[in-house]
């Protein structure tokens, strides 16, 4: 029986190389992130009004508890790029 804590890492799901948890953004990194979630939202702006249009009241979309953990990630995303960008002020004025 292994050691407490030598267990290996189980594979990442899709087989591949896991995706770095920190990655360097210039400002035209972050423009086409927010490019993105633009047309997402144009989309879902689409969706929103065709459901209006429709007179169909409401309906059951799957999907619903991934849309809302990719709000909160984006929402924490922002709020740590905002926290970098603090950061990284702070170190280029101390200097």
């Amino acid at each position: 029986m292994p050691k407490k804590g030598t267990r290996k890492k189980a594979a990442h799901p899709g087989g591949g190389e896991r995706q770095a948890r920190k990655e360097p953004y210039s400002a035209a990194r972050m423009t086409l992130v927010v490019d993105r979630l633009r047309e997402q939202a144009a989309r879902l702006s689409a969706l929103s009004r065709a459901l209006e249009d429709s007179q169909v009241g409401q309906i059951v979309v799957d999907g619903h508890a991934m849309l809302m953990r990719g709000m909160n990630q984006i929402d924490n995303f922002a709020d740590n790029a905002s926290r970098a960008i603090r950061e990284a002020k702070t170190a280029k004025d101390s200097i």
